[in-house]
């Protein structure tokens, strides 16, 4: 049994969705310990082995933030000398872990831009941007998970590839309610919201946004309710993610995947989105009725062979704990911390 100190990244919900179905099955065979930032706390705080950490988020205090965190991620991991670390996107814990000798296994979507084979063809400039920003979390990592929502080689040794796992909290309904379902990230979704409703759609949002169309139905944020929804829903308008397009495409559901002009990690999940037959790609700026049209063209278009090919890759459930089960038979001997508490 190993002692594994998981890190989870606290922007969006997607990275808690993740850690909670890869959790489980960790915590069957090791000691496991869970640190949440910003919104990974939110979804994650009835673990009873999750604790709180500052969030680093980009933009504004990020650099004072990672280093409050890299001397804090320090501290924890001499207190109770963990076997190994566990990071979600996280990048201060595993820069910590780093200067104490301590081998990391990384989890993230970003991580497909450097080490898989990617079909597509993405914005050379961006793609070298989310490179360089998903190192700040993975550089050191001795083994590495690449979470997708389509079946992609790796490139690089030590490189995994999984799908996100299908939540069990979603009801596999045998037919589909007449609704459109709606997340975004960071509350922008108005223009896309305004226009579906304008078509006549009846649109359901989970979120807290400062602006709320007419005709809109909002519902506070809850993964449950969520979940239920999505089991439900006819179609899905939300942020250009990870975790929501492969659900999306298990459940053969057509999405509109928006991005922010400056979100280069997302405008290019959008692209794959597309690529990947799950449904349309576009900006928040081009939502026009015209692209609304294009959306609603997706709605009946079969897509079993979409949910069979998805969900028969490896779930990240089930990968992580290879990863972390290959790394150990051939990781070598290091120094027990003399700091070692219970």
């Amino acid at each position: 049994m190993l002692r594994i100190a998981y890190f989870v990244h606290g922007r969006g919900k997607g990275h808690a969705v993740r850690t909670r179905a890869v959790l489980g099955g960790l915590q069957e065979l090791h000691e496991v310990r869970l640190f949440c930032a910003g919104e990974a706390w939110d979804v994650l705080s009835d673990v009873p082995c999750a604790e709180p950490l500052l969030a680093c988020m980009p933009g504004r205090g990020m650099i004072r933030a990672f280093r409050l965190r890299f001397r804090g991620d320090r501290e924890r991991l001499r207190r109770w000398s963990p076997d190994l670390v566990l990071s979600d996107s996280d990048g201060p814990s595993v820069n910590a872990a780093k200067s104490l000798g301590i081998p990391v296994v990384a989890v993230g979507h970003g991580l497909i831009f450097r080490h898989t084979h990617l079909d597509s063809a993405l914005p050379f400039s961006k793609r070298v941007r989310e490179i360089v920003n998903v190192a700040s979390s993975s550089w050191p990592a001795a083994r590495r998970v690449a979470v997708h929502f389509a079946p992609v080689r790796p490139r690089t040794p030590g490189t995994y590839v999984a799908r996100p796992d299908l939540r069990t909290e979603i009801p596999l309904a045998s037919t589909r309610e007449d609704f459109v379902l709606a997340y975004f990230r960071d509350g922008n979704g108005t223009a896309a919201l305004e226009q579906l409703t304008r078509r006549g759609h009846r649109v359901v949002l989970f979120g807290n946004p400062a602006k709320v169309p007419k005709g809109v139905e909002l519902h506070a944020p809850s993964v449950q309710a969520f979940a239920d929804a999505l089991g439900r829903c006819r179609a899905v308008v939300g942020s250009a993610g990870n975790h929501l397009p492969g659900e999306c495409a298990m459940l053969g559901i057509p999405m509109l995947a928006l991005h922010r002009g400056d979100d280069g990690e997302h405008e290019m999940n959008a692209h794959l989105v597309e690529a990947a037959g799950i449904g349309i790609a576009a900006s928040f700026e081009q939502c026009t009725p015209e692209l609304v049209q294009r959306f609603e063209s997706e709605f009946d278009k079969p897509r079993d062979g979409l949910a069979a090919r998805t969900r028969a890759m490896r779930p990240a459930s089930e990968v992580v704990p290879r990863a972390i089960e290959e790394l150990c038979r051939h990781r070598t001997k290091r120094p027990v911390w003399k700091t070692r508490t219970a």
